[in-house]
């Protein structure tokens, strides 16, 4: 759901953003289009992808620096034209552009860009310009740098730190009024790092300060439950299982 220049949440308790990562990666070849449409036409509110720059300019959509994990390919995505990377199929997948997901998705689904690449910063936020999404984007990353150059470019544009390693946990404060985030993406992982009741203190202290937090990567609902009063979106694999327990299934929906 979005409205205005945010992503609309009634309430803190009320509603939650699920995003499939990767698409509906649990059940359909991740990082494909067919992946980002099933998790929409399942119910999820977004996709969560991830996104390179290759040698001839253009934004593809991967999750590692070359196609030997799923496409069987030890190519180099910077080093190779799109024309190069698409003569690989994966599960008779073709590798994605940026500009084909906002092709293939509805106007009303959430992108969450993941920015890999800095190179690819700039020129994914120019897609999302070009398809008049800006309001419905995300971006994050791992690469200050990438968020920095995204800042520099606008207040407007949504942008979270993606948290991965400790030491980024005990900067956050400092990040937040540097890069004036929008969003918070921790690991569910993170009690395994601090403990549980630490790591919902640090959560409490990121909704004192106003700044939203969406989860990753939450599959086991089991988990999720100490988090999911202080959070306020998932990225999941398990698009269904999610919304299963958020009382959001496709199922109940058609039911009701």
């Amino acid at each position: 759901m979005v409205e205005g220049n945010i992503f609309y949440k009634p309430s803190q308790y009320t509603y939650m953003l699920v995003l499939g990562h990767k698409g509906y990666s649990a059940k359909y070849p991740e990082n494909t289009i067919i992946a980002f449409q099933k998790a929409i036409e399942y119910g999820a509110d977004g996709v969560e992808l991830d996104v390179w720059l290759s040698k001839d300019g253009r934004v593809v959509v991967n999750h590692d620096p070359t196609l030997k994990e799923h496409y069987n390919a030890n190519i180099k995505i910077k080093e190779s034209t799109l024309e190069e990377l698409r003569f690989y199929k994966y599960e008779d997948q073709t590798i994605p552009t940026l500009e084909e997901v906002y092709e293939a998705l509805p106007e009303s689904a959430i992108i969450n860009v993941e920015i890999k690449d800095v190179d690819a910063t700039i020129p994914a936020l120019n897609i999302a310009k070009k398809y008049n999404a800006l309001k419905r984007t995300l971006f994050s990353s791992f690469h200050e740098k990438a968020l920095e150059l995204l800042r520099e470019e606008g207040d407007e544009i949504k942008i979270a730190l993606l948290i991965g390693k400790t030491y980024k946990m005990y900067e956050f404060i400092k990040l937040i009024r540097k890069l004036k985030l929008n969003y918070v993406n921790p690991p569910i992982m993170g009690e395994k790092i601090v403990g549980r009741r630490s790591y919902r203190m640090y959560l409490r202290i990121l909704n004192w300060m106003g700044v939203k937090i969406i989860m990753w990567t939450v599959d086991n609902t089991e988990d999720f439950k100490p988090y999911v009063k202080l959070t306020h979106g998932v990225i999941t694999n398990e698009v269904e299982k999610m919304l299963e327990y958020l009382g959001r299934s496709r199922e109940k929906e058609k039911r009701n």
